[in-house]
């Protein structure tokens, strides 16, 4: 309508005079970004590239991209020229060529997980109600990276750069579930939990209980500690997977035991794991399991 409009655009110069912006860029931003369609349209075939384990003819690839064959072509003629894909010569099949390798390792070389993360966490916190974290391996264990508060009180001491017991927390858990046990076992011996495993039938009884809680948590992808390292506090951890279908960090919750849904399939959980999927996607990540 011609008075949206004129209200619209007034509203628009008011905003500029006050914040400094021009209104031709207010007005730009209030508009729904236009697309190149034909660009999205050629990625298809890239996707599908990316997506076969194995170079494809003209027919499959077209088939899979649901696309002509005539017009799959035009496209492949023109990534080739830039060399986004490759043809091999012999058999005449497709792959991904050697531009896309340097695109995809460029961007790798420009992943931060914790940057990534920032906007995930802050979201999950916001729909749970509970404080989260994400926490990354090293010399002495896993330590916090990044926080995000949530309404319901989180422990004080969870903060930036607070190295975390591996035995006693949901965090730890993940880390010594996923990580070769060369890498975590320095720490384990340092830790008062891991006396037990240093000789006799108290050894075996504690291995066998390790063994236990990684291949609980691997088959859930979750793990859950109460009040193990904070008295009245219950954490919940999911693993976030790099491109090299290792462990890059753990994302975890957690909240006041009392009133807190920790259930491992309860709301919370389903929602710490889709944020640790979603971060996973993001590194251009996959689980190994």
């Amino acid at each position: 309508m011609a008075i949206d409009r004129a209200v619209r655009s007034k509203r628009q110069a008011r905003q500029a005079q006050i914040a400094g912006e021009p209104v031709a860029a207010i007005a730009q931003r209030d508009e729904p970004q236009r697309s190149i369609q034909s660009v999205e349209h050629g990625f298809r075939l890239i996707r599908c590239l990316e997506e076969a384990a194995e170079p494809l003819t003209l027919k499959d690839l077209s088939a899979r991209a649901d696309m002509a064959s005539s017009r799959a072509h035009l496209y492949l003629v023109s990534f080739r020229r830039v060399g986004l894909v490759l043809q091999e010569e012999t058999s005449g099949r497709y792959m991904l060529g050697p531009y896309a390798l340097q695109l995809g390792l460029a961007a790798l070389r420009k992943l931060d997980v914790a940057q990534l993360s920032r906007g995930c966490l802050e979201d999950l916190s916001g729909r749970t109600g509970e404080a989260s974290y994400l926490a990354v391996w090293g010399n002495r264990g896993p330590y916090i990276v990044l926080r995000a508060d949530g309404p319901r009180p989180a422990p004080v001491s969870l903060q930036i750069g607070y190295v975390l017991p591996t035995l006693s927390t949901a965090t730890g858990r993940i880390f010594i579930s996923y990580l070769p046990r060369q890498v975590t076992e320095p720490v384990l011996a340092g830790e008062d939990g891991a006396q037990a495993f240093e000789n006799g039938e108290a050894s075996l009884v504690a291995e066998r209980s390790l063994a236990t809680i990684i291949a609980e948590t691997r088959a859930r992808k979750l793990s859950r500690t109460d009040g193990l390292l904070n008295m009245g506090f219950t954490g919940l951890s999911a693993p976030v997977f790099g491109h090299d279908r290792k462990l890059a960090a753990a994302v975890t919750l957690i909240g006041p035991t009392s009133g807190m849904d920790a259930s491992l399939n309860g709301a919370n959980a389903q929602m710490l794991r889709k944020a640790a999927e979603d971060l996973t996607s993001r590194m251009g990540g996959q689980s190994p399991d």
